[in-house]
Parts: C-alpha cells; sequence; structure tokens
C-alpha cells in the first residue's frame, strides 16, 4: 500500500493540530479556575469587611445572593469547559491509536518487501547456480 506514507503524515497532521485545540481548551479551563478562584476570594473579602458593621452586613446579604449566581456560572462553565477538554483528549488519544496503527501496518509492509526482495535475490541465486551446473 503506498498510500501509508501519505496516511501517516496527514494522522501526524491532524493530532498536531488536535493538540492546539487541547492547548487552547486547557487555557480556557486554567481561566475559568482563576476567575473562580478570584470570585471566591472577593466574596470572603466582602464577608470580611461586612462582618462589623450591620448596614454593611445588610448589603452584602444581597450582594451575596448575586454573587452566588455568578458562582455558579463560574461553575457551569468550568464544568462545560472540562468536559469539552476531556472529550479533546479523548479524540487526541484516538488519534494516536490510529497513528500507530497505520505506522505498525507501514513497518509490516517494510519486513514483508524486504522479506520478498530477500526471496526474489535467494531465488535468483539458485537459477544461477543451477544454470552454472548444467
Amino acid at each position: 500500500m503506498r498510500s501509508l506514507p501519505l496516511l501517516i503524515r496527514l494522522a501526524r497532521q491532524r493530532a498536531d493540530e488536535r493538540r492546539l485545540v487541547l492547548a487552547v481548551a486547557e487555557q480556557a479551563r486554567l481561566a475559568a479556575e482563576a476567575a473562580l478562584t478570584e470570585q471566591e476570594a472577593r466574596m470572603a473579602t466582602e464577608r470580611a469587611q461586612a462582618a462589623g458593621d450591620p448596614e454593611a452586613m445588610a448589603r452584602w446579604g444581597e450582594w451575596s445572593r448575586a454573587a452566588a449566581r455568578q458562582r455558579r456560572r463560574l461553575l457551569e462553565g468550568l464544568g462545560a469547559r472540562q468536559e469539552r477538554e476531556e472529550a479533546i483528549r479523548a479524540a487526541l488519544a484516538e488519534d494516536f491509536a490510529a497513528l500507530k496503527r497505520l505506522e505498525l501496518a507501514l513497518q509490516a509492509q517494510q519486513r514483508n518487501a524486504a522479506r520478498e526482495r530477500e526471496r526474489k535475490a535467494e531465488k535468483a541465486a539458485e537459477d544461477t547456480e543451477l544454470r552454472r551446473l548444467r
């Protein structure tokens, strides 16, 4: 099969492209994690500031409900990003498996071709020897 080297090159290219997509997905997940951490720190700071003042505590109650909604949105976004990243990782693993199968097929093809060349050379040597003996 002459197309194996081309298929291998295409499979490598596809895997490389998927690695780039995975890197972008990882960066998006890390950014979502950082936003969640920042929001949690902001909530802790606001809670600490409101602890001593009853008026600030009343404002903090309203603010904390909005912050909790924002936290839920951030968690949902993080979950979606993690799922996307895992899906990309699974696809990348399949790309690597397909690439390995193609490489193994090429190696088998090359071994078979080498054996065939050896057989032909051996047969030619035998034919030469038989002609020489006649």
